[in-house]
Formats: C-alpha cells, sequence, structure tokens
C-alpha cells in the first residue's frame, strides 16, 4: 500500500470511527508508527484531521456540514440587514479583519467603496475586494476548506499572529448563551481564535438561525466577545448577554 491508498484507508476509518490510535493502523497497514505519524502529520496539514496523542480524531463531522455556497444563498434579507449595522461600526481608514462564511461576504459587498485595510482568510471576501483601489487587501495562507472557502491551519494563525485590527468580525455556525461560539472544523475554531487575538472590539454576525445551537469545535466564549449583530432576540435574552458584558444589536 503506498503513501496516498494509507491516507485513504486512515481518512475511511476516521469517518466511520471518528477517531484512531497509531498502534492501530501501525498494524492495520503493516507499517511503523513512524510512517503513520507522518501520514497524520500530512492529514492534519491538510485540515481533515486533528492530532491526539498516540493519535488523532476526526476534525468535523461530515454529515453535519453545510457548504457556504448553498448558505450564502439562505436567510439574504436578515443577512444584508446584518451587514448594514455592521457597516455603520466602520470608520474610515480602519483596520478590520473579516471572518470566512456568509454574513462576512454581505458585509464585504457594502464597503467597497470604503477607505480600509482588511485583514482575511475568506475565499469570498478575497473575490469581493480584489479589484478595490481603496482597500488594503492582506491576505492569510493556509489550507482552503472548500466547505467554508476559508484559509486554515498552522499558516493561517501564525498570520494573524502578526496584525492588530480594530474590528474582528466573527463568523459562525452556531451560537449559545450556556455554550457561546462554536462551528463545524476544529482546525477552523482554533484558526477563528488567532482572529479574535487581533482585535480590539470582536463583533460577532449570526442570523437568528444559528441561536440556542451548538456546533462540534468551539470558538470562545461571551468573555472574548464585545458585540452581537444579529436580526432577532428576545429581550430577556438580550440582558442575558448584557449582564455577560455582551451588547446585542437586532435588526
Amino acid at each position: 500500500m503506498n503513501a496516498y491508498e494509507r491516507k485513504i484507508f486512515i481518512s475511511s476509518i476516521l469517518k466511520s470511527e471518528g477517531r484512531t490510535q497509531i498502534n492501530d493502523l501501525a498494524e492495520r497497514l503493516g507499517v511503523t508508527k513512524v510512517t503513520v505519524r507522518a501520514d497524520l502529520d500530512d492529514l492534519e496539514k491538510r485540515g481533515l484531521l486533528v492530532r491526539t496523542h498516540g493519535g488523532a480524531i476526526l476534525a468535523e463531522n461530515h454529515e453535519l456540514v453545510r457548504l457556504v455556497s448553498r448558505t450564502v444563498n439562505e436567510r439574504e434579507r436578515e443577512k444584508t440587514a446584518i451587514a448594514r449595522l455592521a457597516e455603520a461600526m466602520i470608520q474610515p481608514g480602519a483596520t478590520i479583519l473579516l471572518d470566512s462564511g456568509s454574513t462576512t461576504h454581505f458585509l464585504a459587498r457594502r464597503i467597497r467603496d470604503m477607505k480600509l485595510t482588511v485583514i482575511t482568510n475568506s475565499a469570498l471576501v478575497i473575490q469581493d475586494l480584489y479589484g478595490c483601489d481603496s482597500i488594503e487587501l492582506l491576505v492569510s495562507g493556509g489550507v482552503l476548506r472548500r466547505e467554508s472557502m476559508a484559509l486554515i491551519g498552522q499558516v493561517s494563525r501564525c498570520f494573524f499572529d502578526q496584525f492588530h485590527a480594530d474590528i474582528v468580525f466573527l463568523g459562525a455556525t452556531s451560537f449559545s448563551l450556556e455554550n457561546g461560539v462554536s462551528c463545524s472544523n476544529i482546525i477552523e475554531a482554533e484558526t477563528k481564535r488567532n482572529m479574535i487575538k487581533c482585535g480590539v472590539k470582536v463583533c460577532l454576525l449570526a442570523d437568528s438561525s444559528k441561536y440556542g445551537k451548538v456546533s462540534l469545535a468551539h470558538i470562545c466564549d461571551w468573555g472574548d466577545v464585545d458585540l452581537v449583530i444579529t436580526d432577532s432576540m428576545p429581550a430577556e435574552e438580550r440582558e442575558s448577554f448584557r449582564q455577560r458584558g455582551v451588547e446585542v444589536i437586532q435588526s
């Protein structure tokens, strides 16, 4: 079995079982532990798994993942309203960080004529802004996760460590009062945590369909978020966020 075939086998094991151990893989593949470690390292770099002590776990539950190419066409009215409120927060000349996601894509389309520095790991945002002369566009490297069209992983994380942004506009798959902010991919969540560290202010952009839910990968708790912009939330729940130091603005 060559390296390509081994990695296909490892990926199939992870998809069916969710996790695996180096010792077990070495025995099943008939190769050394050193070879298995190299295969796991390569798969991790591609964003397909997360290394653990003695093995690896699946980076995401593929059955639950929704493609941004589909979600970008859903709840357009709500996302447009959220993007309009987010735009009002941005001062000319500011440095902002736009995370991946469909709502940040809506925001990117609204700021094309502003004089800004925009930092991003989103292929959609790059496509929105690459031709805008008034915007200085700083783009992370990394592995392209096609499901979210986001550049993720170690290269992307190191990139964000170099910058400071006036506002980080964060995207997410889910958020809840009790469990904070989450997404569907562990490696992408790690990348988002590095983004959060960049910002003087962190603003979550998420429509109400994501509220009260929890996804696989925890991104952060509410102590890391200053503001949530959404389309709808009951008054008593907005007050609960306020008590946690998080302002909620609804469109």
